[in-house]
């Protein structure tokens, strides 16, 4: 029974890490790169109006900026 439940939790876990491998490499195939595309305070507010412009750009991410902390920057995926 033990066996069983291996097998099963191996099989569903090798299948998700496939699908996430072939996900991954269909973006990294796609010719473009990575650009700040707009820059927010660090507030609040400024992260706020980050994730709410996101959804207009392709593969949209906030993070903050890793060199001054003072911003949020936009990402997105340009080709």
């Amino acid at each position: 029974m033990m066996i069983r439940k291996f097998a099963a939790i191996c099989l569903v876990a090798g299948a998700a890490a496939l699908a996430t491998a072939g996900t991954a490499a269909a973006s990294e195939a796609t010719p473009g790169h990575w650009e700040v595309v707009a820059t927010y305070p660090a507030t609040p507010q400024g992260w706020a109006d980050c994730w709410n412009a996101k959804v207009n750009v392709y593969k949209g991410d906030c993070k903050l900026n890793s060199d001054t902390s003072a911003t949020v920057d936009l990402w997105a995926w340009v080709s």
